[in-house]
């Protein structure tokens, strides 16, 4: 009798462990586990294996460097693109000579179709993207397309009018210069135009081109229109439909620095507009076009050489060793942007000068950081102006 007890336990027993093992050895159905292997929207949910970049960069492991994203966002032991940040598309960092950057990744389109998402819209963190190509080059500068400059703004009075540049800042507020609006704040706001994706002021491209019209319009209430001193404005925009501007390759916004940051003189920057190719001109350049400057240290600016005291704490000068470059009329408005890790930040609006690439005469540039403040009050933005993009010291 016992016996039998002891042979039923051991058989039970048995049966039991072997039913543990092929539970513990099935494979449960996958919940939630499928990730996209091709780029759907702003890829954010890509999980394929691109490691290279546009400019044909081999991406570098994420876990080497410290960033606020985990393995929900795609990262871990791999050098694959990924979007932690819903950027325009995947991205990785790469090395540059010696700097480390970030550079978008060309990742294959899903074949399938997806359904539309609600309009993109660039954010604080997703300022200061651009997508690098460069046509041919002219006297003074570079013939560019509005991809290398996706934030510059053209400003048109009675429509067909060109009047100034701008950058666009967030997706509803674009900065220019105040002494752009000659009739100060009796401007007639139905009278003005703002487009986005323009590479050229005469010529209309559907497919880039964002249009708008002026909701509002802040000039500096300090402006002086004597010295060019506090030489900004805002304009907020709205389309058709009522929106703001649409987050794509030919319409991003450029970064805000901290507040009061100044980079020292012989750093290199961009300017870019559609102005006059060289002073007095008839006319203005059909096409947006670029140039490299380097900053000018204050005491340099205002020695009597160059400018003496019309250089005020709210200004700052830009130029070339060689004064072949210059911004010039039309500029106006325009953007000087700052590379940094890999984003550009605007540090100058296009102010004035003394004719246009004149020896000793440098662009003249209305000190971006020192308004930080003043934006932030006018627009209800006090995220975008706090420079949470820039690279802690």
């Amino acid at each position: 009798m016992n016996l039998l007890v002891i042979v039923t336990i051991l058989a039970s027993f048995s049966v039991n462990v072997a039913l543990s093992r092929r539970k513990k050895g099935s494979s449960p159905k996958p919940r939630g586990t499928f990730k996209q292997m091709c780029l759907s929207g702003d890829g954010s949910d890509y999980r394929g294996y691109v490691s290279e970049t546009t400019r044909g960069h081999s991406c570098l492991n994420w876990n080497r460097f410290p960033h606020p994203w985990g393995p929900s966002h795609g990262l871990g032991n791999h050098n694959y693109c990924r979007n932690p940040d819903r950027s325009l598309t995947p991205w990785c960092l790469v090395r540059r000579e010696k700097r480390i950057v970030r550079e978008l990744c060309n990742v294959p389109k899903c074949s399938t179709p997806t359904v539309k998402p609600p309009p993109a819209a660039d954010t604080e963190l997703t300022c200061g993207e651009r997508s690098e190509r460069r046509m041919y080059k002219v006297v003074g500068g570079s013939f560019t397309p509005i991809e290398s400059h996706p934030w510059v703004a053209a400003i048109f009075h009675r429509r067909q009018k060109f009047l100034c540049g701008g950058t666009l800042i967030s997706p509803c507020w674009v900065v220019t210069a105040a002494h752009c609006f000659s009739d100060g704040d009796e401007t007639n706001l139905r009278d003005m135009t703002v487009y986005l994706g323009k590479t050229a002021i005469n010529e209309t491209d559907a497919d880039k081109e964002q249009k708008f019209t002026v909701e509002r319009l802040i000039l500096h209430q300090q402006y002086n229109d004597t010295t060019y001193n506090n030489d900004i404005a805002l304009l907020r925009i709205k389309s058709r439909s009522g929106g703001c501007a649409v987050k794509s390759e030919s319409a991003r916004t450029a970064c805000l620095p901290p507040p009061h940051t100044r980079l020292p003189a012989g750093i290199q920057c961009t300017i870019a507009g559609y102005g006059m190719e060289k002073f007095m001109a008839w006319h203005y350049s059909q096409y947006l076009k670029e140039a490299q400057v380097k900053l000018i240290s204050q005491a340099d600016c205002k020695r009597k050489l160059y400018y003496g005291d019309l250089i005020t704490e709210n200004m700052f000068c830009a130029g070339t060793p060689d004064w072949s470059t210059d911004a010039c009329n039309g500029d106006s408005g325009g953007p000087l942007v700052c590379e940094v890790s890999g984003r550009m930040f605007l540090f100058g609006v296009v102010s004035w000068g003394d004719g246009c690439a004149r020896e000793n005469k440098p662009g003249v540039y209305t000190q971006v950081t020192n308004y930080n403040k003043w934006i932030a009050a006018k627009t209800g933005l006090p995220k975008y102006t706090q420079g949470l993009m820039y690279p802690a010291k």
